[in-house]
């Protein structure tokens, strides 16, 4: 598991927002979205809803969540 992904899957859960994320881990919100892409398709599951308000997460997302912070 990278490192990198994990602490961008916990600061858009932190934010609730790819964008936010972004600027507090001072990348581009392109980097955020492609992290959280490779660790979608890395883990075969949906782990945010997005849309215009943000990110919720999915009820794999939440199991994802007790793992990340571990």
């Amino acid at each position: 598991m990278d490192i990198d992904r994990a602490r961008t899957f916990l600061e858009i859960v932190h934010t609730g927002s790819f964008l936010k994320a972004a600027e507090r881990l001072h990348v581009t919100q392109t980097t955020v979205s492609a992290r959280i892409r490779t660790l979608e398709e890395e883990l075969g599951r949906r782990l945010f809803t997005r849309n215009r308000n943000g990110a919720v997460l999915t009820a794999a997302g939440r199991e994802f969540e007790r793992f990340a912070q571990s």
